[in-house]
């Protein structure tokens, strides 16, 4: 039986409270499905415990690496510091508090089975979200669909509703991949990769799933932050229309 050697890099910000917990339940996936592995995790400045639990956890684990922030760079950043260090060809990016757990072994037995690129998509009409919580959620759904018709007016993606921000996708790393530049720090690396397979016609999956927006997020409603990642927005799909597609 082949054994294949994935990269999983997951970026870390203030999960003191249940990284310890979610690193050893992937790690006991890992090895029940008796994959070679690495994870990567990125502590991105964390305020409170986090980088000290990662640290505790390495010395338990020998294939969980570090790479620590000394400030809040933002999610891409970190996973872009991740791809530089990551050493497989099967990369798996996940985010810490392990969303779409359920549906990981679809996710990774479909990229290994010849697709370059896997995703969790929330928009295709076989998955389902669940809104029982009221007004945060919904406001998550908004903003999810407005940025899903950004993209959709802007860039011609080759996924169904342009859900790209799902915490979840597997891919095999390009011939070129180490030369591909990527410009995103905070929330858009997805759409760069997306972008990169959906221009050279790569074979790209959707993975459906039911689903619940986490209380633990870094997206706040009424934050500045959010005019911060506008403006990101604004400047990746410039990038991808007017320059990288010229490269």
């Amino acid at each position: 039986m082949k054994k294949f050697n994935l990269s999983f890099i997951i970026p870390c910000y203030d999960a003191d409270k249940f990284i310890t917990k979610n690193i050893d339940k992937l790690i006991k996936f890992i090895k029940n499905k008796k994959y070679n592995y690495e994870i990567i995790l990125i502590n991105d400045g964390s305020t409170d415990q986090t980088l000290k639990k990662i640290k505790k956890i390495i010395l338990k684990h020998k294939k969980v690496k570090i790479i620590n922030n000394k400030e809040n760079y933002g999610k891409s950043y970190s996973v872009r510091k991740g791809l530089k260090k990551a050493k497989y060809n099967y990369v798996i990016l996940m985010d810490c508090d392990l969303p779409y757990f359920n549906v990981l072994n679809k996710v990774i037995m479909n990229v290994l089975r010849g697709n370059d690129l896997v995703l969790v998509n929330r928009r295709i009409k076989e998955s389902k979200i669940i809104l029982s919580s009221g007004f945060y959620k919904r406001v998550r759904v908004f903003i999810g669909d407005i940025i899903g018709k950004i993209l959709n007016l802007t860039l011609n993606l080759e996924i169904l509703g342009n859900d790209t921000q799902a915490g979840l996708k597997a891919f095999k790393k390009l011939k070129n991949f180490k030369k591909i530049k990527f410009i995103s720090n905070k929330f858009f690396l997805d759409v760069e990769i997306i972008n990169v397979y959906s221009n050279q016609q790569k074979k790209i999956k959707s993975i459906p799933v039911i689903f619940n927006y986490s209380k633990i997020s870094s997206i706040k409603i009424l934050s500045l932050k959010n005019f911060v990642i506008l403006l990101e927005i604004i400047k990746v799909i410039f990038y991808l229309r007017f320059f990288q597609r010229k490269t």
